[in-house]
């Protein structure tokens, strides 16, 4: 089991992409691959790379995807057809110094993610998998989408312009998360809901995973049904590129998931996120 980390050059990366074209569903797949490949840097600091355990890549799609931003790393990894202990080979052979988490990954990576945090020095008592489930909303029951008929509410594209509202708002902020919130809105599509003066009321972006994020609606508007509006907006922009909806929900969430069952959505899988720490 080698440790090389063999780097796959950007201009290949539609090649990984389109190995993973069968299951649009997949969080570490096919739209996290083409997020990425149109992805623009917000300055020169910022980087993304993607390593692969072998050069026949090309037949089994094993690789691992390092995202940094600012002060921290964001981390990507699947496999088509390749071997699991090559790609926990890949992952323990990084030497990633700052905070930095391990993003979507399914359930038969666990033990990956567990190697890596004993690879660290780690007690792996001390290592949370946390779990959200991952909801769908097949695009052949996606709503045709209609504006509201209420003349002072309309739907539309949010602009980055409003990151730091968004980010205000976001239960996972940080001191470094709005250049994150920023990056999703500039380089995917991201709804707002507007009153008649052009204020958002509500919103909903999408992560570089694929699926539905952020969403918020301010607490003076509530349970007017201005949560739906955003996610069937984006639900219909997001079948337009030829891919399904998605979101992840924290199981105890139990207003997010009625929500987006009563619009239609399904659980179909669970993916876990794994928080690392600095290393020196």
């Amino acid at each position: 089991m080698g440790t090389e980390q063999l780097e796959i050059p950007r201009e290949q990366w539609k090649v990984l992409r389109d190995l993973y074209a069968g299951d649009r569903t997949n969080l570490t797949g096919f739209d996290l691959i083409e997020y990425f490949i149109h992805y623009k840097p917000s300055s020169k600091d910022e980087s993304i790379k993607v390593f692969t355990t072998d050069k026949d890549w090309h037949s089994h799609g094993s690789y691992v995807l390092i995202h940094h931003l600012d002060s921290k790393a964001f981390i990507y990894l699947n496999t088509e057809k390749g071997s699991l202990d090559d790609l926990m080979s890949l992952l323990c052979s990084l030497n990633i110094k700052v905070f930095h988490l391990i993003c979507g990954y399914e359930e038969r990576f666990k033990p990956l993610v567990e190697q890596y945090w004993l690879k660290l020095g780690k007690d792996l008592s001390e290592l949370e998998h946390q779990e959200t489930i991952v909801y769908h909303l097949k695009s052949s029951e996606v709503p045709k989408w209609k504006a509201g008929l209420n003349p002072s509410i309309h739907v539309g594209y949010l602009s980055a312009n409003y990151a730091a509202l968004v980010d205000q708002h976001w239960a996972y902020r940080s001191a470094d998360s709005l250049s994150l919130i920023k990056g999703n809105i500039e380089n995917n599509v991201a709804a707002g809901v507007f009153n008649k003066h052009d204020e958002p009321l509500a919103w909903c972006l999408r992560s570089p995973n694929g699926s539905l994020s952020n969403l918020h609606v301010l607490s003076t508007h509530r349970r007017q049904g201005l949560g739906s509006l955003a996610v069937l907006f984006m639900a219909s922009e997001i079948k337009a590129t030829g891919s399904e909806a998605l979101t992840t929900v924290v199981p105890e969430n139990e207003n997010s998931r009625k929500m987006f069952e009563k619009l239609g959505f399904k659980a179909i899988n669970k993916v876990y996120w794994a928080v690392m720490p600095t290393f020196s």
